[in-house]
């Protein structure tokens, strides 16, 4: 027999996502529409909640939803056709053209949702432990299951990111991202026309803001119906951490506060600090009625594959926000997987193949992430 006959795809794979957020529901619609038979668990008994706002829907988000014919990307994106730099009185510094298109959290999250099978989503079950060797899970009620390939994609609070390398930890950055999402129609209209159609940005000593429109509630984006989001990137100079990342409960977060949680002082305290900026950027703080705040941190593994479980998504690299990658790499990791399946004649070969290219892009994204962020906001 010749050995240039071609490999048989491999296909037909029981596979166990735990983690049902975007990376979760990006593998399994891959994976699924491949031929395979994918389960998500997710832990959370309800529906998700939002988390962050707005998102840049990079090309290969667009290709993801289009190419498996999950919606047309017009539908639920907006768009800027200008980058824009204010001074701090609010005059323009420059602009260039350049076009970008946005989504947001919850409208990409619904659609990806209703794309995936409600009988192989199941709610209320948390993966407490793995083995690789034989790809077995546990779960929260003791259950144990087998499959061909267990797939981690639980964010970057990875419990099988934490138990595969135990000595990999978050890198806090020095700096935290205050964020807020508001409602167009409650913005004053100089506000509005302000930011319509740009990507707006100022940076100032140790800070820096943008912003940019999202689809509404609801999916909406037709103007008047839409939010504008909004990131502010700030040293915490010389404040206390913990203080700050002490929410409503008394319970110090490690990662972030969520909105609705943070406390009036350290709200009013942000506010205040508001002044500082642009008068759009000060009266976009002001109006937004649950601002929330996350620590800036870096995470890379030294490798997504170990035997038959992959880590995927944020639970395998964080990179910084200024890369505006982090949906698309869950996008990316999620495709490729797929298509070294599609491949390559063994699971083996398929993960080793997928676990190089990966393992290889999260670290150049990791480190050009840290790159940005410490120009941006002059960090040593």
């Amino acid at each position: 027999m010749s050995n240039d006959q071609p490999h048989q795809p491999v296909s037909g794979l029981d596979v166990l996502i735990s983690g049902g957020s975007m990376g979760g529901l990006f593998t399994g619609i891959a994976l699924e529409r491949s031929g395979h038979q994918p389960t998500i668990y997710e832990r959370s008994a309800g529906a998700l909640k939002s988390r962050g706002g707005g998102i840049v829907a990079q090309q290969n988000i667009r290709q993801f939803l289009s190419n498996y014919d999950i919606v047309d990307p017009d539908d639920i994106t907006t768009r800027s056709h200008e980058r824009r730099f204010l001074t701090e009185r609010g005059d323009v510094e420059r602009a260039v053209s350049e076009t970008m298109v946005f989504t947001s959290w919850d409208a990409l999250y619904r659609q990806l949702r209703d794309a995936f099978p409600d009988e192989r989503y199941r709610t209320g079950t948390e993966v407490t432990s793995v083995t690789p060797e034989t790809a077995t899970v546990t779960t929260d009620d003791g259950t144990e299951r087998t499959t061909d390939v267990v797939v981690a994609a639980e964010g970057g609070q990875s419990a099988t990111r934490a138990q595969l390398h135990p000595d990999v930890e978050p890198e806090f950055a020095s700096y935290v991202a205050w964020r807020g999402v508001v409602d167009e129609a409650s913005l004053p209209a100089a506000c509005v026309e302000a930011f319509d159609e740009t990507f707006t940005f100022y940076q100032g000593a140790d800070q820096l803001i943008l912003a940019y429109f999202i689809p509404g509630s609801d999916g909406e984006t037709e103007s008047g119906s839409r939010r504008l989001n909004w990131v502010w990137y700030d040293t915490l100079d010389g404040r206390d951490r913990g203080a700050i990342f002490t929410g409503t409960s008394g319970a110090q977060q490690r990662f972030s506060v969520s909105p609705g949680q943070l406390r009036e002082s350290v709200r009013h305290r942000q506010r205040d600090r508001a002044t500082t900026l642009p008068p759009v950027f000060e009266t976009l703080v002001s109006e937004t009625p649950d601002l929330f705040v996350q620590a800036i941190y870096d995470l890379t593994v030294p490798e997504m594959v170990a035997d038959r479980v992959c880590l995927l998504g944020d639970g395998a690299f964080v990179a910084r926000p200024h890369t505006a990658a982090g949906t698309a790499k869950a996008a990316g990791d999620a495709t490729a997987l797929a298509e070294a399946l599609a491949s390559h004649g063994s699971i083996n070969e398929a993960l080793a193949a997928w676990d190089q290219t990966r393992t290889e892009y999260g670290t150049t994204l990791v480190a050009r992430g840290k790159q940005m962020g410490d120009v941006r906001l002059n960090l040593d």
